[in-house]
C-alpha cells in the first residue's frame, strides 16, 4: 500500500491494512481521521488510487476535514528521499470544491504538503503556534523562492570541487566529506542570512565530523592553505606545539561572515567523536553571548546525524533545557544531516520512532523534513527555521534527508554491508549536476558559466595547496585572559561585615518559615566564627561588588541540598521569592541562581561551554551528591580535562562535588576522588578538597582573582556544613589571607609521627589526638591535591626527618587518593632525606563498592581507621 521510503512502513503494517479494507467496504466504518488520511494517500499514490476508491459523499465536515488531513499527515507521503523514484502527484480539480474557502487549492497543498519539503503540525499542542506554523508554511506555496538559486548552485559547486580536490590529493585520509550531502552548505549559508535578515549578530555552530571541513573552507572562509598544512600534520597551534592538539574534523574556528544581509560573528565549536556530547557546550556559549547581547541576537545552531541524534540520551536532555528559565537560548535551529545509514547500522536498528526527530515533538517545536536534493526548498526550510526561531522563541529542527556516497568515512567499504543500498547511490546524480541542468534549461545560467565556476575553484584549491607547505600560523588558539597579575582573595573585613549584614536582613512585608529567623542571625558574624554557608555566600557577595558575574546551577542549589545554603527566601503566604545576593548595595555584578532539571550530563556541558565564553564570571555547578557527575563524564573527560590540551579552549568551571562517607551506604558517599586526580596533567584542572570556610572562600575568589583560568573540581563537604569545629575565625579572610594548600597543626615540637590526609577526616584524627595527648603527632591536610603543593609538602619532611608518615582516608585503598598520592609522596619524602621515605597506609580495605550500607558498621570502621593511624604514637 505504502511505498519504500514512506516512514509508514514503520507502523504496524497489518494494523493499517486491516484499517485500509474497512475503509474500502465501508469509510463511516473507521475514524474520521483515518478516513481523511487514506482519502489523501489515495490521492498521493503513484496511480491515484490504491484498491477499489469507495463512493464517498463529502460534506462540509469531511471538507476540512481533508485539508486537516493533509496537514497533519501529508509528511508520510512526501517525496523526502533523493534516492527514491520521484512521483508526479496526480490530478486533483475535481476535489478543489470540497476544500475550505480559505485554503490554497488542493493540487497546491497535495504539492506543498507531500512536496519535498514537509512539516509536522499534528505534535503541537498550542493551537496559536500550529496556526502560526500552518499559515507561514502553506504562504511559502505562493510565494517566490527567498533565496537566489544561481548563488546557491555556485556554493554547490564549490562543496563539490572542494570534496573531489581533498579526494585526489588526500586518498588515504580520514576526512568525513559532505559527498550526499553538499547542499547543506545551500542550507546553512540560507540560515545564516535569514538570521541576519531577522537581526541576528552572533551564532555559535555546535556539529559533528560530517562536512565540518567543507563547512570550515566554503562557508566560514578558513585558510585554504592552513586547511591544508593541518590535514597533512601541521600543528594547529604552531606557537604552542607542546599541546597535543586534535584532528582537523575536530577543530572550530571564530570568524566573521558576509552574510548578504549583514555581517555575523559565527563561532563553531571545536568537539570530539563522543556524538552529540557538544549539543549542551554550544548552548551554553550561546546563552552567555546571549547574556550580554540578547537571545534575538545571539543564535545556536546544532547539526546533527540521524542515527547519533535518536540513539544519544543528551539529545533529550538538551532538548529539555530550552524552556527553563536558567538555561534557556530563545530557541536553537537543529539541523539533522539524515543519511539514512548509521556507519554500518540500518535505521530499523536505530530506531523505533518514525522519524530521527522524534525527541523535538515533546517540546511543541516546529519539524521540517526536507529532501537535501531541492535547495529551493531548503532555501524555504530556512526562513521558516528562522521565522519560528524568532517569533516563538522555540526549538525548530530540519530533517535534511540525504544519503552518504562514501562510507562512514574514506577508508571505509560501505559495500561491505550495504551492497544493495550502495549500488543504488553509485547511480545517483550529484546534487550540483542536478541543479546545474535544471537552472540551465530554466535558461539562469550557462554550461560554459557553470565550467567556469568550477574550473576556478580548482584553480584556488590548487593554488593554496601549493602555498600548504609554507604556511605559518602565529596564531596560538588561545584567548586573551581577563585580570593580568594575581590579585589578593582576603577582603577588607568591614566590607565583609557589610555583607553579611545585608544577607541577615529580614525583608520588608515577607512573612518567613518560622526556623528562617534562627537562620539569618547565623549570617552575621559573631565571636564564634564563620560556618561553611556564610563562607559561601561571603565570597560571592564580594565578588558580586568587585563586578564579576556569579552563576550558580545544579539540582536544588537554591535551597542546597543539604538545606544549608536557603539564598532565596521564600513567603510563607504568598511564595514570593527574595534572593539576598542580587540585593548587595552597589554591587556590579550580576548573581545568576537556578536549579536545574534533573540532569547530569546536559547541564553540566551547557555550564562548561557558559563558562569558556565567560572567563571573567564565576561558573559553577553543583551535583546533588558528588557520585552524581559519573552520568556527565563524557563532559568531564572530553571538555573539562581535555579540551585546554587538544583545543586551546580555558575554562574557568567550578564543579562542586559533595563528598564524605557518612554512613548512609553505597551511593552518595564518594564523589570518586580517585577517578579526577587520574585525569590531572600539567596544569590542566585544579582537585581540591578545602576542610576549613575560609579556604573554600579563597577558593572561590582566587578562581577569578588568578590570572590564569583552570577548572576546578571540589570536593565539597557534608557533616562540614555545620559540624561545630569547621569555623574560620574572621581574621582568616583578611586582605593578607588567601587559599592555603596545607593546613598543619601540630602541638609539640618533638614531632615522630605525621598523619597526611585530606577532607573532613581531619577533623576525627586531631579530636583523637586531643584524647591521647598525642604532642608527637602532627597532622598534615592537603587541601588541594592537584597541583599537588610539592616544595610546602617538601619543606614540612625535611622540618622532621625522623617521622614516620600515614596517609589517612576513610574511602577504600582502591579509591580516594592514596594509590594516586602513594609514590609522589615518597618521591618528596626521600629527596627531603626522611628516614623511612615510604608512606604507610590507615584506611579501608579495597573495595567494589565505595561504602558499606550499615551505619553501625560505618562508625566502626571510622573508629579502626582513626585508631591504627595512631597505633605506637601514644
Amino acid at each position: 500500500m505504502f511505498r519504500e521510503s514512506s516512514p509508514l512502513s514503520a507502523v504496524s503494517a497489518g494494523y493499517i491494512e486491516d484499517l485500509y479494507e474497512r475503509f474500502c467496504s465501508s469509510p463511516d466504518g473507521v475514524d474520521e481521521s483515518w478516513r481523511s488520511l487514506f482519502g489523501v494517500l489515495d490521492l498521493a499514490s503513484p496511480n491515484g488510487s490504491v484498491g477499489v476508491k469507495p463512493a464517498v459523499t463529502v460534506g462540509d465536515g469531511d471538507r476540512a476535514a481533508l485539508t486537516e488531513a493533509l496537514r497533519c499527515w501529508g509528511h508520510l507521503s512526501a517525496q523526502l528521499n533523493p534516492l527514491a523514484t520521484l512521483q508526479a502527484l496526480p490530478h486533483v480539480e475535481t476535489f478543489a470544491a470540497h476544500l475550505p474557502p480559505q485554503a490554497p487549492p488542493l493540487d497546491i497543498l497535495l504539492a506543498l504538503y507531500c512536496g519535498s519539503l514537509a512539516v509536522e503540525t499534528a505534535h503541537i499542542d498550542d493551537p496559536a503556534l500550529r496556526n502560526w506554523l500552518i499559515g507561514r508554511y502553506e504562504a511559502a506555496a505562493v510565494a517566490p523562492p527567498p533565496g537566489d538559486e544561481v548563488a546557491m548552485l555556485r556554493d554547490l559547486i564549490r562543496a563539490d570541487t572542494f570534496e573531489g580536490f581533498l579526494a585526489r590529493k588526500f586518498p588515504t585520509k580520514k576526512r568525513f566529506g559532505a559527498e550526499g550531502a553538499e547542499a547543506i552548505i545551500v542550507l546553512l549559508r540560507e540560515v545564516l542570512r535569514q538570521a541576519a535578515i531577522a537581526g541576528v549578530t552572533h551564532v555559535v555552530i555546535g556539529t559533528m565530523h560530517r562536512g565540518r571541513l567543507n563547512l570550515m573552507a566554503t562557508l566560514l572562509g578558513r585558510s585554504m592553505a592552513r586547511l591544508f598544512a593541518e590535514i597533512k600534520g601541521a600543528h594547529p597551534f604552531a606557537v604552542d606545539t607542546t599541546r597535543p592538539g586534535d584532528v582537523p574534523y575536530h577543530l572550530g574556528d571564530r570568524t566573521l561572515v558576509d552574510t548578504g544581509a549583514g555581517v555575523v560573528e559565527v563561532t563553531l565549536l571545536a568537539n570530539p567523536s563522543h556524538l552529540e556530547a557538544v549539543d549542551p557546550v554550544a548552548l551554553g556559549r550561546a546563552r552567555a553571548l546571549q547574556d550580554g547581547f540578547g537571545a534575538d541576537r545571539v543564535l545556536p545552531i546544532i547539526l546533527h546525524t540521524d542515527a547519533a541524534v535518536i540513539g544519544q540520551g543528551i539529545v533529550a536532555e538538551a532538548v529539555q533545557l530550552g524552556g527553563t528559565a536558567g538555561f534557556t537560548t530563545g530557541g536553537t535551529v537543529h539541523i539533522v544531516i539524515n543519511n539514512q545509514l548509521g556507519f554500518t547500522t540500518e535505521p530499523s536498528e536505530a530506531r523505533t520512532s518514525t522519524y530521527c526527530t522524534g525527541a523535538w515533538k515533546a517540546v511543541d517545536s516546529c519539524i521540517l523534513h526536507l529532501n537535501g536534493d531541492d535547495i529551493a526548498a531548503a532555501s524555504r526550510a530556512a526562513q521558516l527555521a528562522i521565522g519560528w526561531r524568532q517569533t516563538h522563541a522555540r526549538d525548530a529542527v530540519i530533517d535534511f534527508v540525504c544519503y552518504r556516497r562514501n562510507g562512514h568515512n574514506e577508508i571505509d567499504e560501505p559495500s561491505f554491508t550495504q551492497p544493495l543500498l550502495y549500488r543504488r547511490i553509485a547511480q545517483q546524480e550529484p546534487v550540483v549536476a542536478i541543479t546545474g541542468r535544471r537552472l540551465v534549461e530554466a535558461g539562469k545560467i550557462t554550461a560554459a558559466e557553470i565550467a567556469a565556476e568550477a574550473e576556478a575553484c580548482r584553480a584556488a584549491l590548487a593554488e593554496a595547496y601549493d602555498a600548504s607547505p609554507d604556511y605559518r600560523t602565529n596564531e596560538s588558539g588561545y584567548p586573551a585572559m581577563p585580570g593580568g597579575n594575581a590579585q589578593p582573595t582576603g577582603i577588607d573585613l568591614d566590607r565583609l561585615r557589610a555583607i553579611a549584614n545585608t544577607l541577615a536582613l529580614e525583608p520588608e512585608g515577607m512573612t518567613l518559615h518560622p526556623k528562617m529567623g534562627r537562620l539569618l542571625q547565623q549570617r552575621t558574624i559573631g565571636a564564634e566564627g564563620i560556618a561553611w554557608p556564610m563562607a559561601e555566600a561571603l565570597a560571592f557577595g564580594s565578588l558580586l561588588l568587585d563586578g564579576v558575574h556569579v552563576r550558580l546551577t545544579g539540582q536544588d542549589v537554591v535551597r542546597g541540598a543539604f538545606s544549608h545554603r536557603h539564598f532565596s527566601l521564600i513567603d510563607n503566604l504568598s511564595g514570593a521569592k527574595h534572593i539576598g545576593l542580587t540585593n548587595l548595595p552597589d554591587a556590579k555584578g550580576r548573581f545568576s541562581l537556578y536549579n536545574s532539571p534533573l540532569s547530569e550530563y546536559a547541564v553540566l556541558g551547557f555550564e562548561y561551554g557558559y563558562s569558556v565564553e565567560r572567563l571573567d564570571a564565576l561558573t559553577i555547578w553543583e551535583a546533588q551528591f558528588g557520585d552524581f557527575a559519573n552520568g556527565a563524564q563524557i563532559i568531564l573527560d572530553q571538555f573539562i580535562s581535555a579540551a585546554e590540551e587538544k583545543w586551546c579552549t580555558p575554562s574557568g568551571l567550578v564543579v562542586l562535588l559533595p563528598h564524605g562517607l557518612e554512613g548512609q551506604g553505597p551511593e552518595h558517599s564518594s564523589a570518586r576522588l580517585e577517578r579526577f586526580l587520574q585525569m590531572t596533567a600539567g596544569t590542566n584542572m585544579r582537585i581540591v578538597n578545602p576542610s576549613t570556610p575560609a579556604n573554600y572562600f579563597h577558593l572561590l575568589r582566587r578562581q577569578v582573582c588568578a590570572p590564569e583560568r583552570r577548572p576546578m573540581i571540589v570536593m565539597s563537604p557534608k557533616r562540614l556544613l555545620r559540624l561545630p569545629a569547621a569555623v574560620s575565625p574572621l581574621a582568616d579572610f583578611a586582605p593578607t589571607r588567601s587559599f592555603e594548600p596545607l593546613v598543619t597543626s601540630a602541638t609539640g615540637e618533638a614531632i615522630d609521627h605525621v598523619l597526611l590526609c585530606s577532607g573532613k577526616i581531619a577533623y576525627d584524627l586531631e579530636a583523637e589526638r586531643t584524647s591521647r595527648q598525642a604532642a608527637n603527632v602532627a597532622i598534615i591536610r592537603i587541601e588541594e591535591l592537584f597541583p599537588l603543593p610539592a616544595e610546602a609538602l617538601t619543606e614540612l619532611f625535611r622540618r622532621w626527618p625522623d617521622a614516620a608518615c600515614v596517609w589517612v582516608q576513610e574511602e577504600p585503598a582502591n579509591m580516594g587518593a592514596w594509590s594516586w598520592l602513594d609514590r609522589r609522596i615518597e618521591r618528596l619524602r626521600r629527596d627531603a632525606g626522611a628516614l623511612q621515605p615510604t608512606m604507610l597506609y590507615a584506611g579501608r580495605a579495597e573495595s567494589g563498592s565505595p561504602a558499606g550500607s550499615f551505619h553501625g558498621d560505618h562508625e566502626a570502621d571510622q573508629v579502626a581507621i582513626v585508631a591504627r593511624a595512631f597505633e605506637g604514637t601514644a
